[in-house]
């Protein structure tokens, strides 16, 4: 196991969003978070990879794991004219430790990663100049040149049109099977759940926030969901996908 949980409390200031929560997560594994805004996603993520203490409970890692984060694009700031290869060598600071120089080795692991994300072709491009999706495309180069155990997405594929989305969720299946990495992903696209993730964290969030985890073929069902989003929710499967569609209300 890399993570593992034991009936941990979540939550700030002593006020618990969610209780008694219990997951174990092995290397390799893709997991889906999702639940309405305000159920504790984020908090979870702080929580498991260590940035917030549990209110209550163990949180157990394996001897030096590490983690990469993804945020979305948006989140880094466009003010700085910093061309792609030096936002992907930020991912390198942590491991030279601060003040330290990086190193040729450090550029060119830059350099690869940027390559196995499909961006390299841009690294003396200014950053704050790129489309959404080649953005998205730098920041998982630069989590990936920190070269950690889990790769952790927020809304990956935010903002994408249909082309773009698929795209980007190739690339982090790719970027799993070559590298053997634990994907966590926070999402609210119920589609990209449904055809890409294995196992699932659904959190209910409200007064009485709680949580279930499984596979998705357990916990993707039209039942679940409409519980979860208080929507008619409808599942249809198209070939070798699953479709999600909110009915409208007459």
């Amino acid at each position: 196991m890399q993570i593992t949980t034991t009936d941990i409390s979540i939550g700030y200031h002593r006020q618990a969003i969610i209780k008694d929560f219990c997951v174990s997560i092995c290397q390799g594994e893709f997991w889906g978070i999702v639940g309405p805004n305000g159920s504790g996603k984020t908090t979870l993520i702080k929580t498991l990879t260590g940035v917030i203490p549990p209110l209550g409970g163990e949180v157990t890692h394996a001897p030096g794991l590490t983690f990469g984060y993804v945020p979305q694009e948006s989140q880094l700031d466009n003010i700085f004219p910093l061309t792609v290869l030096e936002v992907v060598l930020m991912g390198r600071v942590p491991r030279a430790g601060l003040g330290h120089r990086l190193k040729k080795a450090d550029r060119d692991l830059a350099l690869h990663y940027m390559q196995q994300a499909g961006i390299s072709e841009h690294a003396n491009h200014q950053y704050r100049l790129l489309s959404g999706g080649q953005k998205q495309r730098v920041l998982i180069a630069r989590a990936l040149t920190f070269e950690p155990d889990v790769l952790i997405f927020d809304e990956p594929a935010s903002g994408m049109d249909i082309s773009g989305e698929a795209e980007m969720m190739q690339l982090i299946l790719e970027l799993r099977r070559e590298f053997k990495r634990t994907i966590l992903m926070i999402t609210h696209d119920l589609n990209v759940i449904a055809n890409y993730v294995e196992k699932l964290i659904i959190l209910h969030g409200g007064a009485d926030g709680h949580f279930e985890t499984g596979t998705v073929e357990e916990l993707m069902t039209e039942e679940k969901i409409k519980q979860i989003y208080r929507q008619d929710i409808r599942l249809y499967s198209a070939g070798n996908r699953i479709c999600v569609f909110v009915d409208e209300q007459e």
